[in-house]
């Protein structure tokens, strides 16, 4: 696996990552990202296996064509305003043999998007200037033709799969050596078994994520655990037990994510606690940050806040669900098209009238807002295009870019 003393602070550059950058198409915008996580005070991995850099699991690594591929995006959103779907996910199936008690994907769960469909999606999504792809489900791993799904990642673009680790063994991981796949994400919501598995629904939820991690890492494949905020963990004590947990297991990078009031937890209120919740993570990530013995934190909520990269739903970032419907985000119950009636060039275009740029809100709350409101009952299906557009149309957007898209620079 990626040795541990491999971590670097971004304040502790290297003459090979700058090397590495000159290599950008476009070396000043490159340069930019570099020196705005640097103040962040972000780490980053490198991996001898690969010869590449690994900031976290929403960038590229670096060098490669992806990263270039999202720099020259970045570039053409803040110099010209461009709308560049810069990462996206796939919906390719909705089955999955848990029953997680946050999952927000409680709709449409017998669907699988055909190998077709997702090749056609992929094509777009490369036409479109995407540089990231997430293959996500349900269970991704249920499908039978995983690895057809991710050989279809085209060189440019760089791949990543959200899973639960089910059915991830030496095999797999072997093969996934030879795909544009270079990241997995493997949920788990607690360091005791008992309590991992409760929370999953799932007898061998535990030992899945171990066994998978165990041949991931073994193969030298950039690896993220995601953990979901339990009441469970939302203590101090609790989540340096979780993160101490993670870090012996030999894992790159340690994804935060609170809960979001969709699927299993729709009408629920869920953010009582969010403010005590990030309070805690940032605290933690502060004092982890300092050594290198540790796995790059990410805290999605921070991650996605007005003081870092801001929400980028419908126009940095969509999601196609497994029924071929166009969604701003993955959490979001709103279609703004559907792949099998128009292509995904179409449907992303059309979306700029509601999604003109990244925003400083968070698209799922101001959406959430407006049909909590109006009592719109979003409980068995996504809702259609028609009502999407309205719901978007009154949602109100920030005065302000946020703060990674407010390098001011002349044409």
């Amino acid at each position: 696996m990626i040795n541990i003393s491999n971590f670097k602070r971004f304040n502790d550059l290297t003459e090979d990552i700058s090397n590495s950058i000159k290599k950008c198409d476009s070396i000043e915008d490159a340069n930019y990202i570099i020196e705005f996580l640097k103040n962040k005070k972000e780490n980053y991995t490198y991996s001898k296996d690969t010869n590449k850099y690994y900031i976290n699991s929403f960038f590229p690594s670096i060098p490669s064509i992806s990263w270039n591929r999202m720099v020259n995006g970045i570039s053409g959103i803040m110099k010209y305003n461009k709308r560049i779907p810069l990462q996206a996910d796939i919906v390719v199936t909705g089955k999955c043999h848990c029953n997680c008690w946050h999952c927000f994907r409680s709709k449409d769960k017998s669907f699988d998007m055909e190998l077709s469909k997702i090749k056609e999606c992929i094509d777009s999504l490369y036409k479109l200037g995407t540089a990231t792809i997430g293959i996500t489900g349900g269970e991704p791993m249920q499908r039978e033709d995983i690895l057809d799904i991710i050989n279809l990642i085209p060189d440019g673009i760089e791949g990543q799969l959200y899973t639960t680790g089910h059915g991830i063994d030496d095999t797999f991981a072997t093969n996934l050596k030879e795909t544009n796949l270079t990241r997995c994400i493997i949920s788990l919501d607690h360091f005791d078994e008992k309590m991992a598995n409760k929370l999953r629904q799932y007898p061998e939820a535990f030992n899945d994520v171990l066994q998978a991690i165990k041949a991931l890492t073994n193969k030298n494949i950039y690896t993220a655990v995601t953990v979901c905020i339990t009441n469970e963990l939302i203590n101090s004590d609790s989540l340096q037990k979780y993160f101490d947990f993670i870090k012996d297991l030999g894992v790159q990078e340690i994804r935060v994510v609170l809960p979001i009031p969709q699927g299993n937890l729709e009408g629920t209120a869920v953010g009582r606690f969010y403010g005590k919740a990030m309070g805690i993570v940032k605290q933690i990530k502060r004092e982890y940050s300092k050594h290198t013995t540790y796995p790059v934190i990410v805290n999605f909520c921070e991650f996605e806040s007005a003081d870092y990269i801001g929400c980028g739903a419908g126009s940095n970032y969509i999601s196609i669900n497994n029924d071929g419907l166009v969604t701003p985000c993955v959490a979001v119950p709103l279609s703004f098209g559907n792949v099998h009636n128009n292509t995904l060039e179409e449907i992303y275009h059309k979306m700029g009238e509601c999604f003109p740029e990244s925003d400083c809100v968070c698209f799922g709350i101001a959406s959430g807002s407006i049909i909590s409101k109006e009592k719109i009952n979003t409980n068995s299906t996504i809702l259609s295009t028609d009502i999407s557009f309205e719901i978007a149309k009154k949602c109100k957007h920030s005065s302000e870019k946020a703060a990674f898209f407010r390098c001011n620079k002349s044409k």
